[in-house]
């Protein structure tokens, strides 16, 4: 009876919570099969206006930094920081374009387009401001040393790499929601709603652009290599991640945020990052799906557990 009361939780955890993500994930990639549709435009546009405007009104509220911020930030940074050592470890003896990019794959999860509508379904709304504080450490920390180690490879400074990181849209507007908070300002009426308009969209329109993006993407790469990076990425980041958890005292949705966050599947990003540095894209995007489609069976067990 025990067995069947836990298989009907998982039943019901992928139908209320990763069916409709899988569903408007799917319907991006249909609609870019079907009409031959570039995701760049959509993900120009969440880029730079869309996921600003979310992790603003996020952090922008005194609420986000009632937590234990610290331990969050910690636990995160951690997390992808012992991960890139042990690919960058495990890959030694590889070239360094293998290196660089593979350990990226392993460490920067998909916490934005993917990350986000998970935490919402799977623990609610108030779960979203412990996922922007994860959200901050994962994508500062891999930006770091994923754009540091890609502009050393191409001959970059690391002014360079560390002006890219800085510039970044969601990480360029943190200092501001940091005084927002701070100060407990408010925006003027006109200025708030236009930014929860911006915020409102960002789920729908990152969700379409992953399958958008997916519908690109081909598992042509070796089956060992992609098999690598997605246990790294799908079980060793949040196996990882639980024990620094405990050992920050985080309990609740600030530590089930940033578990959720851990094992998220390979990053859209890093396969714009791969173009941007001209690194092995077909590897890239092939990671990206195949984490992407394993994720859904891994993310189902680890919400049964929460």
């Amino acid at each position: 009876m025990c067995q069947h009361a836990h298989v009907a939780e998982l039943f019901r955890i992928f139908v209320d919570v990763l069916i409709p993500v899988a569903v408007v994930v799917a319907a991006g990639y249909l609609a870019a099969r079907r009409w031959s549709l570039d995701h760049r435009p959509m993900g120009t546009l969440a880029y730079w206006l869309l996921a600003p405007a979310f992790i603003f009104r996020l952090l922008a509220d005194p609420a986000a930094f009632r937590g234990p911020v610290f331990g969050m930030l910690g636990a995160s940074l951690i997390t992808v920081i012992v991960l890139w050592i042990m690919m960058a470890l495990l890959l030694r003896d590889a070239d360094p374009e293998r290196r660089v990019l593979d350990s990226m794959a392993a460490s920067f999860g998909n916490v934005g387009n993917l990350g986000f509508p998970i935490v919402l379904f799977a623990l609610g709304s108030e779960a979203l401001p412990a996922a922007a504080i994860h959200f901050l450490a994962i994508t500062i920390g891999v930006f770091v040393l994923g754009i540091s180690a890609s502009a050393r490879l191409r001959s970059g400074t690391a002014i360079k790499a560390l002006t890219r990181v800085a510039t970044t849209p969601a990480i360029a507007v943190t200092p501001f929601a940091f005084a927002f908070a701070g100060f407990e300002w408010q925006l003027p009426t006109f200025a708030g709603r236009s930014v929860d308009l911006l915020a409102d969209a960002m789920i729908p329109v990152m969700l379409l652009t992953l399958g958008m993006q997916l519908a690109s993407s081909h598992l042509t790469s070796g089956l060992g290599r992609l098999g690598l990076i997605g246990v790294a990425k799908l079980v060793v980041a949040p196996l990882i991640y639980f024990p620094l958890a405990a050992l920050f005292g985080l309990t609740g949705d600030a530590r089930d945020a940033g578990l959720l966050l851990a094992a998220m599947p390979t990053a859209v990003l890093v396969g714009l990052i791969s173009v941007e540095f001209d690194l092995e894209t077909e590897v890239a995007t092939a990671a990206i799906l195949g984490t992407s489609l394993v994720s859904f069976a891994t993310l189902g067990l680890i919400i049964r557990f929460l």
